[in-house]
């Protein structure tokens, strides 16, 4: 039987329970006790980094042993483990070992209810607990996202996927405004379809020896990043605070960000960015933050990979995108709201003092009150943008004639308890009962967050980015 077959076994008997500690040492803090007191029996030769996890981390050493040559990387993977077992253990096998760096890569088997089921935010709560333990040592995080899966062999009733997303949102947005590294594993090894690329793996959930390294590469990028101080809060810093401010002393808040090294005679797109309601405020940051935006930015390399203009105003509390009830079954479009109005302006200030903004490259995204904002842009402004991407919104079906030639990709949840589906679908409908140009993707088993399917989904960036308008 050669090892790969037997490490299989291995992992699914301990993810199963079977081999599970006993109820004495549920945590099991026993396993690395002898090897603690070996390693800090020894100097540090170099940077120490401690690797929190579980089975994924764990077999790190056995499918890839070489990358731990000549380093002090310190495995601290327990297979089958959840994250309230690590948070256990996470003093004896990560803070009393000094490191420099602690990386964790934990919440599959929370997901697979290895030790009960576990809610979102009982997941990223004792995350965010360990994460907070090492800042209060003065250890570096780097916060790891949760590979792709799309099925449990062990479990086959759970359907991993969406916890998997939702998770990764959340630590990525924590890692983001707390000053941690952001490892993205997920967009690395995901296959496009909720799994695991499987080249990469030895089942749905493990990743093989081309995996970890893989895994290794990206992991080398985010130690550098973290020893070096290039942390992912310099994503913010990318999105400069702005006011566009009128002669009545009206003014918006806004973020802009733009690609790096202009050149004088180039032309570079734009993205219009409208946020969702917990946007809302007078921060000018909040509209980042709201649904991760900030992060599906930051993981699509929006602003360096398609060297874009990335425009995110901010519309302040009690104030909308659009005046009406986001679930109206009869919406009919009125008075322009005094935030869109402001952006509208806010946009030809900044394309007349920015002559590198390709005026035929300027495109919208929203959502919720942002998916309502995005269909009421494109309606008073037909030929000004080139594409739009409404997310979870509605519009007034009977301005569909004008921007029938644009291409539109909107997405909406199928089980959305906020903003019914029907919003979406009844303007896709007639739009395309007049033309062919406009997509429509109804996620399924989704409710009002379905942004977090378009955060992940590269397809839709690429098709964003290749509209044009003649």
């Amino acid at each position: 039987m050669n090892r790969y077959l037997i490490y299989i076994m291995f992992i699914f008997i301990v993810s199963s329970g079977f081999s599970q500690n006993s109820n004495t040492d549920w945590p099991n803090l026993n396993k690395y006790k002898n090897n603690n007191i070996e390693v800090l029996s020894r100097p540090k030769t170099n940077k120490r980094i401690v690797l929190m996890g579980n089975s994924i981390t764990e077999g790190w050493t056995n499918f890839y042993p070489e990358y731990f040559k000549n380093k002090d990387l310190i495995n601290r993977g327990i297979s089958g483990q959840t994250t309230p077992q690590m948070l256990i253990r996470f003093k004896p096998d990560v803070i009393d070992l000094n490191p420099d760096i602690v990386v964790i890569l934990a919440g599959i088997n929370d997901i697979a209810e290895n030790t009960g089921p576990s809610s979102i935010k009982m997941i990223t709560d004792n995350i965010t607990s360990m994460a907070k333990l090492a800042k209060s040592h003065n250890i570096n995080v780097i916060l790891s996202s949760i590979l792709p899966a799309n099925d449990f062999p062990w479990r086959p009733k759970i359907k991993p996927h969406y916890k998997i997303l939702k998770i990764n949102e959340t630590m990525q947005e924590y890692a983001i405004k707390n000053g941690h590294v952001y490892l993205d594993y997920f967009s690395n090894l995901h296959d496009g379809n909720n799994g695991l690329i499987k080249k990469y793996g030895i089942d749905p959930v493990h990743p093989n020896k081309d995996g970890y390294i893989v895994m290794s590469k990206l992991l080398d990028q985010a130690i550098e990043e973290s020893l070096t101080n290039k942390i992912s809060a310099n994503v913010i810093d990318r999105f400069k605070q702005k006011v566009f401010k009128k002669r009545n002393n009206e003014s918006l808040k806004y973020r802009l960000a733009e690609p790096m090294n202009i050149k004088r005679k180039k032309k570079y797109p734009m993205l219009v960015f409208l946020h969702g309601a917990d946007g809302r405020g007078n921060d000018n940051i909040q509209q980042l933050y709201d649904a991760n935006a900030i992060g599906a930015f930051s993981k699509q390399n929006i602003i360096d990979e398609f060297q874009s203009f990335i425009f995110v105003p901010q519309v302040p509390q009690n104030e909308r995108w659009v005046n009406t009830n986001w679930n109206t079954s009869n919406y009919k479009r009125g008075k322009i709201s005094n935030s869109m109005q402001l952006t509208f302006e806010a946009l030809d200030s900044i394309l007349k003092k920015n002559r590198s903004i390709d005026k035929k490259r300027i495109y919208i995204m929203g959502l919720s009150m942002g998916g309502w904002g995005t269909w009421d842009a494109i309606q008073r402004r037909p030929n000004f943008f080139a594409a739009a991407v409404p997310i979870c919104g509605g519009g007034d079906v009977s301005y569909v004639k004008d921007i029938s030639f644009m291409p539109i990709w909107a997405w909406h949840g199928k089980d959305d308890s906020v903003i019914n589906i029907e919003r979406s679908s009844e303007m896709v409908s007639a739009l395309n009962e007049m033309s062919n140009q406009t997509k429509f993707t109804e996620v399924e088993n989704r409710g009002h967050d379905s942004w977090i399917d378009v955060w992940n989904n590269k397809e839709v960036w690429k098709w964003l980015y290749n509209q044009k308008k003649n």
